[in-house]
């Protein structure tokens, strides 16, 4: 892994300042530790060769203790992880998190985003190295799957949060996500602009943290104002190929445990679809967050966190 230069967005370094004081404008316990590596050491952005060559965005922090590697979800972008990362509580920890390809700081690539292609931009990001415990979400949840079974071992335990993995037929489908996508606004006046629009609207539930580092890592400021970095048409192609990969029967391969982790007000991962996919899974655990829906890391991310800390204490060899 290539590493550039050590860089923290302004926007982002006052917000992990902001909430490492306070949490829903609360004052909370102070991290100082954690705030002082952030304030200093920073966090540092990476560039990786994905599968064909695609360029992909990574950040880390730490290089001790127990590994955890992040994916997120069609869409958005490595930074909406920040308040799950600053609410895992187990020291030291290190991590990584990466963009999905066409998304945040990775380079867009051909089409189509077939979700196989993923799951190895996921192997190459890791460079050989194993990570204690694997956190993907939707798109990320699958292509996670998809990376263990086609290397074991690349984890010791994985959190899946609301997976995309549907049984068969696998095959590409035009349906609602795919006509919203491409209907998505993708630039707005400012970012006051866009955060006005998100936190009263379609992202009204999340952390504002959470928000904070949609803003910052998945748009960019141009001449045209602020602009979204996953093009709508990229964005539809992901969930174009949602239905159209083999992860539903690779799952089964699956030797590490794993928890499964779906939100109450689930509009997917729910009935016996739900039941069906547990099933999928040799050694699963599931858990239902209340009050959440499919965006369970941006809504609940103190539940995701606390499951990382739960996740790191059942290692073989837990500090």
């Amino acid at each position: 892994m290539s590493a550039t230069s050590t860089t923290i967005h302004p926007n982002s370094l006052w917000s992990r300042l902001r909430h490492s004081i306070t949490r829903n404008g609360e004052p909370r316990p102070l991290r100082l530790g954690r705030l002082i590596t952030d304030l200093t050491d920073g966090i540092d952005q990476h560039s990786s060769r994905g599968h064909n060559g695609v360029q992909i965005s990574t950040a880390s922090r730490g290089t001790v203790g127990s590994t955890v590697f992040l994916v997120h979800a069609t869409g958005f972008c490595k930074e909406v992880w920040a308040p799950v990362l600053d609410g895992v509580a187990t020291e030291p920890f290190s991590w990584v998190s990466m963009d999905l390809r066409g998304h945040g700081a990775s380079a867009a690539a051909e089409f189509p985003y077939d979700w196989d292609f993923v799951g190895r931009d996921i192997y190459h990001v890791l460079d050989g190295l194993k990570y204690d415990v694997g956190v993907g979400h939707s798109c990320g949840a699958a292509a996670l799957i998809r990376c263990e079974v086609q290397h074991p071992g690349s984890f010791s335990r994985l959190i899946l949060i609301e997976p995309i993995v549907f049984p068969p037929p696998f095959q590409v489908l035009d349906g609602p996500m795919t006509a919203a996508a491409m209907k998505r606004r993708s630039l707005f006046e400012s970012r006051q602009d866009a955060f006005d629009r998100f936190s009263s609207g379609p992202f009204a539930a999340w952390s504002s943290q959470a928000l904070d580092g949609y803003l910052d890592g998945g748009f960019t400021t141009t001449d045209d104002g602020f602009e979204l970095r996953c093009p709508p048409e990229v964005e539809a192609d992901y969930y174009r190929q949602g239905s159209n990969h083999d992860t539903w029967i690779l799952a089964e391969s699956l030797e590490l445990p794993v928890t499964l982790v779906v939100g109450e007000h689930s509009n997917t991962h729910n009935g016996t679809y739900l039941e069906a996919l547990l099933e999928r899974f040799a050694h699963v655990d599931l858990h239902v967050v209340a009050g959440a829906g499919h965006l369970v890391p941006m809504e609940k991310p103190d539940v995701i966190a606390a499951l990382i800390d739960a996740s790191i204490s059942e290692l073989p060899s837990a500090p």
